[in-house]
């Protein structure tokens, strides 16, 4: 586990923002941000997910996420939300970042970086050979991603059933 409990910066728009570990009751504040993302990046129709099955899936004996959340003045303004996976080719753990959102009224003011920061150093102290990050091609954001040193990677295509094509999937024959 990483020593990050509570870190505190200064963004440039002055706000004293503070950057902690999520815990279970930060379930209906981490259900908002993933909604306001899903929103943001125009595929808000996508978010399945409630309360309860976040307090479930993060916060209980084998959590499947982990999260920081970002606060101004106690209350949360920004989300990462990550998890470990393992990369067959280079032997080693890798983080991904599923989910960044920063609140509107305090993006441009280095919260997203900062979030994404830290989960860079969690990802290093754990001796992780990378940190990965997926955006929907709409979110003017990556402009963000080129400066912190992100690249994007054109020879990968992201693939994914849903629930109901898994389902067909399954159910089918070759």
């Amino acid at each position: 586990m990483s020593a990050i409990v509570a870190n505190t910066f200064t963004s440039t728009a002055t706000h004293s923002i503070t950057i902690r570990r999520a815990v279970a009751d930060d379930a209906v504040s981490i259900l908002r941000m993933i909604g306001e993302l899903a929103k943001y990046q125009g595929v808000a129709d996508r978010v399945n997910a409630s309360a309860e099955d976040l307090r479930r899936d993060g916060f209980g004996p084998e959590p499947k996420f982990e999260a920081l959340i970002a606060e101004r003045h106690g209350a949360p303004v920004g989300l990462a939300m990550f998890q470990t996976y393992y990369s067959s080719w280079e032997t080693a753990s890798v983080l991904q970042i599923t989910d960044l959102f920063v609140d509107e009224a305090v993006r441009g003011t280095g919260v997203g970086f900062k979030l994404a920061h830290e989960v860079a150093q969690i990802a290093h102290q754990r001796g992780c050979a990378g940190l990965q990050l997926n955006m929907v091609h709409a979110n003017p954001s990556r402009v963000s991603l080129d400066r912190i040193g992100f690249v994007h990677q054109d020879d990968l295509l992201h693939y994914r059933l849903d629930a109901q094509a898994l389902r067909k999937f399954v159910e089918s024959e070759r």
